[in-house]
């Protein structure tokens, strides 16, 4: 039985537990955790990715994309920690479309890497991604669908986790005590 896969199954059912009970505490905590990722994408953009080929125009997008990704990282998880939940709508749109304008510099970015024969994987993944998550974002908002998507996300997650945990439990090795244990020595005596 791999211990890691059980407290991973047992994790994500209790991920699952989590956004069937309180799916707004979840949506809270998802736009808190977005913001920290662009937070860290902003400053990866700034430090890392830059002066990756010598390209004015490249550099002024990169500067802008990271700048921005700082400044809505830090709005989303300053605002709705210190204002009402109308914030929490509010942040939601402001990420999806910060994600959606990122998307557009990425590619253009993307384009630019490529001609110069930068690997352009991780950046395509990172595009689809956001793509994603801009989508998941204006969804949300909206009340009804945002309690349907988060439960149906959680019932998911909640099934995911319980078979993990029955998978792994069926899987574990079976221990055979012996009745009594002999060593070569006394072994070779009780034969002769």
């Amino acid at each position: 039985m791999d211990k890691n896969k059980l407290f991973l199954g047992f994790m994500t059912a209790a991920l699952g537990l989590f956004l069937l009970i309180s799916p707004d505490t979840f949506i809270s905590f998802f736009v808190i955790l977005l913001g920290l990722a662009a937070i860290i994408d902003g400053v990866f953009i700034l430090a890392a990715t830059r002066d990756l080929i010598i390209d004015p125009q490249y550099k002024l997008i990169v500067t802008v994309r990271g700048v921005l990704s700082l400044v809505v990282g830090l709005l989303a998880v300053v605002l709705p920690v210190a204002v009402a939940a109308v914030v929490w709508k509010a942040m939601a749109y402001t990420l999806a479309i910060y994600l959606l304008v990122s998307v557009g510099m990425q590619l253009y970015t993307i384009t630019k890497l490529h001609r110069n024969g930068i690997m352009i994987r991780q950046s395509l993944i990172e595009v689809a991604s956001s793509l994603v998550l801009a989508l998941v974002l204006f969804v949300i908002p909206v009340q009804e669908a945002e309690h349907l998507l988060v439960r149906l996300f959680g019932i998911v997650l909640l099934v995911i986790g319980v078979g993990l945990v029955v998978i792994q439990w069926k899987n574990r090795p079976e221990i055979v005590v012996p009745d009594s244990v002999e060593t070569e020595e006394e072994e070779k005596k009780s034969e002769n």
